[in-house]
């Protein structure tokens, strides 16, 4: 975890300031990028309930709701927020977009553009060359100083055999595919739980081979005039093909890439928003050639089948919890960090932890180490964390990907007729749970 160490401070701090909501705000902030999602809803809602971040507190926790899944509670809070805003300033705006990205995930596209439709300009082009402001706008999703590979990329032996195949292997060896008739390029749309590291895997893709990483949600290329973003998506892709190697990654898929509806429910600004994705991935020609797309989503049942045409998406990777060597590993490397790891057997604790995603099994730990931690706060010496702790800890957590399998398991028992979920039937039959 990249802000272990400032998130351990900022947690000191708080013990003996609790009222200070920047700190809770900062908190929840850190522990997002590190993929603490429980955590960071807890100090969200705490945030949330200060005088001085109640308004930041609530539009974070509408964002880690969302991320979470958890649409209905995000739906609420969103609109109430909303309500009290009123329809100007950048809060407003910011609101928004993410209440039409909640909308989306639940089917609800015209309400989404009607919301929309209403929304004042996010992204002001100022004058001149608009061509040029486009470039500019493009290159600010680009993450820096990339060091991770497949290597850091624990357990998804078939995940990470695919993407060799597919991904690294025409770079490397670009003469022997081209002796079948292939080249680099193309992408891959993973899904799976929330929690099992797929932006992690994209990442460490980018990595593996040098290249830039960009990085998209939808929010970021929402417009309510038509055409803008539209415009918005052709830049992305202009700066992923001037700056190749470029691996292009869209999070939450499901949301931009919604499936196109027919009849009057049909909105016309998706449809636009959805055939301009498909044209820019489509390319001309070598286009498209060093540009590596990768697309992540919790809910690939709602992505537009044209996205899976040969040529866009060419393969969809189910993205699993991790298996017990994976557990096992993941345990080792949290257990390691914490005082008394020498005492602790991870071998129960990961025969225990079927279904944890590497998100759950990371809040494992850091709940397990609670205990310990308070006693140290109390005395002003460090206490070890030890194995009655984590037998303790797994009596009051649960995988969060129960949930996300109970809706899955429909769809690969009654919607896979085109075998899109081939992977998914295959881990559903190997746990026997479903």
């Amino acid at each position: 975890m990249k802000n272990q160490v400032v998130i351990r401070a900022l947690q000191q701090a708080l013990e003996t300031d609790r009222l200070n909501g920047d700190l809770w705000l900062h908190l929840a902030t850190l522990q997002r990028e590190d993929g603490l999602f429980e955590e960071a809803l807890s100090s969200a809602r705490t945030a949330a309930e200060m005088a001085t971040t109640r308004t930041a507190g609530r539009k974070l926790l509408v964002t880690l709701l969302r991320e979470a899944g958890r649409f209905d509670e995000a739906l609420m809070r969103a609109e109430s927020l909303l309500a009290e805003l009123g329809s100007e300033g950048a809060d407003s705006r910011e609101l928004r977009s993410e209440l039409a990205i909640i909308q989306t995930a639940r089917g609800q596209t015209e309400e989404a553009s009607e919301l929309l439709a209403g929304e004042p300009q996010a992204i002001a082009m100022g004058p001149g060359d608009e061509e040029q402001s486009l470039a500019d706008w493009a290159s600010q999703f680009a993450w820096g100083d990339l060091k991770l590979s497949l290597d850091d990329v624990v357990g998804l032996a078939d995940v990470k055999r695919q993407i060799n195949l597919r991904i690294l292997a025409p770079f490397k060896q670009p003469e022997i595919f081209e002796a079948f008739g292939r080249s680099g390029g193309g992408g891959i749309l993973m899904y799976g739980p929330p929690g099992c590291g797929k932006t992690f895997i994209a990442r460490a893709t980018a990595g593996e081979l040098g290249a830039r990483f960009v990085s998209v949600s939808i929010h970021d290329v929402l417009d309510k005039f038509y055409g803008e973003s539209e415009k918005q998506i052709h830049a992305l892709f202009e700066d992923a093909r001037e700056n190749s190697p470029t691996v292009l990654f869209f999070d939450e898929f499901d949301a931009l890439g919604a499936a196109r509806g027919t009849g009057s429910a049909d909105s016309q600004f998706w449809k636009t928003l959805v055939d301009q994705l498909l044209q820019e991935m489509d390319g001309v020609g070598d286009q498209n050639r060093d540009v590596l797309i990768f697309a992540a989503t919790n809910m690939p049942w709602n992505v537009d089948m044209a996205f899976r045409r040969p040529g866009r998406f060419d393969r969809v990777l189910f993205v699993p919890p991790p298996d017990l060597a994976g557990r096992l590993e993941l345990l080792a490397k949290h257990i390691k960090a914490l005082p008394g790891s020498g005492g602790i057997n991870a071998k129960p604790i990961a025969q225990n932890t079927e279904h944890y995603t590497g998100a759950d099994i990371q809040s494992l730990c850091q709940r397990a180490a609670e205990r310990a931690l308070d006693k140290s706060l109390e005395t002003g010496e460090v206490h070890e964390v030890n194995q009655e702790d984590f037998v303790r800890a797994l009596a009051a957590s649960r995988p969060s990907s129960i949930e996300w399998f109970g809706t899955a398991r429909n769809y690969g028992r009654y919607s896979n007729e085109g075998g899109q979920y081939d992977e998914l039937v295959t881990y559903l039959k190997s746990v026997k749970k479903w």
